[in-house]
């Protein structure tokens, strides 16, 4: 069977989202937001199998990869799916940890499995980090009182109103950051930010966030993502440098807001930095998405 792939913007999206409530596991690899984000820079494309209840995602930066199907996972004609679309070989990356095991069921010695810990999405209860009590969380409660004495601040909801201001600020914040990052790794994220998320904000229902602003300019942003009735994920999450402890702050005001109606909070990967490794595990996760690249050869 051939599979035709399309570009991926706000209508097909709208589509894929029904066919992603239905996989058991929720990686923000796979969440409309970070699909849209990166399509340009990944080249990602996808391809609608609605014989199967699927969605094959595509990306051709670097080489040519395909992600894992998107959809109704519990099946168990995998091997038959894969034949005939693929052939006997095939090679899948970013394989959340619940899909690897019902094809470990299936495929049995047919699967090559390597890990890949910098994927691995950060999860914690929403109400450990709104309320940030304990001894674990005294650091991160004295930065944010201090910077409640420093600065004047109000927290505002992400809103037509302000879209324009937390643009502005994106394109300041990357600017400001491109001296720590000259892959262009910054300017591609930028780019999807301001163009595919903030640039289509009211057609995506499913996007949330807010902005701290004092003396009524933009200093930090987060945007957010509600994956199910239970579980929300932060895609993007900017501060000034400027302003010292803004990230634990804009982190703290969103959850304290708008997040208390969820039970888990996806904080995302550390793409095996050991900075951002560090800043992730001092939150204290209660779990992660596990993620590995999958080879299938069925000619075995």
């Amino acid at each position: 069977m051939r599979l035709f792939f399309k570009s991926i913007n706000v209508d097909t999206i709208k589509n894929y989202l029904e066919l992603w409530k239905l996989a058991s596991q929720k990686s923000s690899d796979y969440s409309s937001g970070v699909l849209l984000c990166w399509e340009r820079a990944l080249g990602y494309q996808m391809a609608f199998d609605e014989e199967e209840r699927l969605v094959w995602i595509r990306g051709d930066v670097p080489p040519e990869h395909y992600l894992a199907p998107v959809g109704e996972w519990g099946r168990g004609d995998w091997a038959d799916i894969i034949r005939s679309r693929f052939g006997s070989e095939a090679e899948f990356q970013l394989v959340p940890e619940s899909l690897l095991n019902i094809w470990k069921e299936q495929f049995g010695d047919s699967l090559d499995v390597v890990e890949n810990r910098a994927s691995w999405e950060y999860l914690h209860m929403v109400d450990d980090l709104a309320e940030l009590s304990g001894k674990n969380y005294v650091r991160k409660r004295n930065r944010i009182h201090q910077f409640i004495k420093q600065y004047p601040y109000v927290y505002v909801p992400i809103s037509a109103e302000n879209i324009q201001d937390i643009i502005q600020f994106q394109k300041e914040w990357n600017e400001s950051y491109r001296v720590f990052d000259d892959s262009g790794s910054i300017e591609r994220e930028s780019d999807g930010i301001v163009r595919n998320i903030l640039g289509n904000w009211n057609q995506l229902p499913q996007m949330m966030g807010g902005a701290i602003e004092v003396f009524g300019r933009v200093v930090a942003y987060t945007i957010a993502e509600v994956a199910d009735p239970e579980l929300v994920m932060i895609h993007f999450e900017k501060a000034s440098l400027e302003y010292s402890a803004a990230y634990q702050v804009i982190n703290h005001e969103f959850l304290t807001r708008q997040g208390r109606n969820f039970k888990i909070v996806n904080r995302e990967e550390d793409m095996a930095d050991p900075g951002l490794r560090d800043a992730k595990m001092s939150y204290h996760p209660i779990g992660f998405i596990k993620k590995y690249t999958v080879r299938v050869d069925l000619s075995r």
